[in-house]
């Protein structure tokens, strides 16, 4: 039996056997080259037809969730890489993961994992690099925007948490990783946190990090400020980050090993130079505060009960009284 179906407005049956036919008949009157050139157009019809699909069916990491274990646990705002969603754009780097924000020139959040393999003692970078990989008019923060500002160019993903050779700890010397903070908060009590956490890696922990800005309007040693270079940089009111802590013990799948018992330190601190010091324990919170601040939502790679537990988290362990590092911030 033919196949058929009525065409539009009940015009009459269309008859697909004799239009196969037909197109058959037509395809043999063609030449060879002809007929080559036919069939390599429907592949790649084909190709693009099921590349579509596929990506239809199978979103592109950037858009839910990314595999890459500087982003276990995943990704807090949803962020993309595509380049009409400016102000959350997903830049997956070889050391570390973000999300730009190009309308404040700085990141809404870095995401990195720390393991006894990332440190070591590769020197620092000398400059800071504008992130060429950013798309065409986006916008591409330089160092000398913050000169002068009272401001420091202070890391997200710090130099010391990539340190195991140059290329590595070159790579956190880029704008998109960098936020403005006071020296008081870069070279203090912000170094001080970075640097407990690596004392808990040499430990035999594996860590999760997430940190970034809140809000708008810091203090410097030139006073209150809201933005720098004329409104290109949002200088942050407060810096914050997340911490879980995994034991390097019982096998290779870390996010297995995360549970409700799991530690979380979560801190959420001014930036502000008159007010920080050396001391960063005092402003330990919870994530689910610094959720509530951002926006944000952590943990979405966990179990729904284990994150929830994990969001509500307030660590309480005894910190001593921190000694001055003597240096500047990572």
């Amino acid at each position: 039996m033919s196949t058929r179906e009525y065409g539009p407005y009940n015009t009459g049956p269309i008859n697909y056997d004799a239009l196969a036919d037909q197109a058959i008949y037509q395809f043999r009157l063609l030449s060879r080259r002809m007929q080559i050139a036919v069939v390599v157009l429907l592949l790649i019809a084909g190709i693009l037809a099921a590349v579509i699909y596929f990506r239809s069916q199978n979103p592109t990491p950037g858009s839910t969730e990314i595999a890459t274990p500087n982003l276990l646990l995943g990704n807090p705002s949803g962020a993309t890489s595509s380049f009409t969603n400016g102000d959350d754009y997903l830049m997956v780097k070889p050391y570390f993961v973000l999300s730009y924000n190009n309308s404040e020139g700085i990141p809404n959040w870095v995401g990195w994992e720390v393991t006894a393999d990332d440190l070591g003692n590769a020197p620092r970078k000398q400059v800071f690099d504008p992130d060429t990989t950013l798309p065409p008019g986006f916008n591409v923060v330089s160092s000398h925007e913050y000169v002068g500002s009272g401001f420091q160019r202070g890391h997200m993903c710090p130099h010391s948490d990539r340190a195991a050779n140059l290329e590595m700890s070159y790579s956190t010397f880029v704008m998109t990783n960098i936020i403005p903070q006071p020296p008081n908060v870069n070279e203090k009590a912000w170094a001080q946190l970075e640097s407990y956490c690596r004392r808990l890696v040499r430990r035999h922990q594996h860590l999760y990090i997430m940190s970034g800005p809140i809000g708008r309007g810091g203090r410097g040693t030139n006073g209150f400020r809201e933005f720098l270079a004329r409104g290109n940089v949002v200088v942050p009111a407060e810096c914050w980050k997340v911490v879980v802590i995994v034991p390097e013990e019982g096998g290779s799948d870390d996010l297995a090993k995360i549970n409700s018992a799991t530690r979380v330190v979560a801190v959420d601190m001014p930036n502000d130079n008159d007010v920080v010091g050396e001391e960063w324990a005092q402003y330990r919170t919870s994530p689910a505060q610094i959720e509530q601040k951002t926006g944000l939502h952590f943990f979405t790679r966990l179990r729904p009960d284990i994150a929830e537990a994990l969001r509500q988290k307030v660590d309480d362990e005894n910190i001593p009284p921190p000694r001055p590092l003597g240096h500047g911030g990572d």
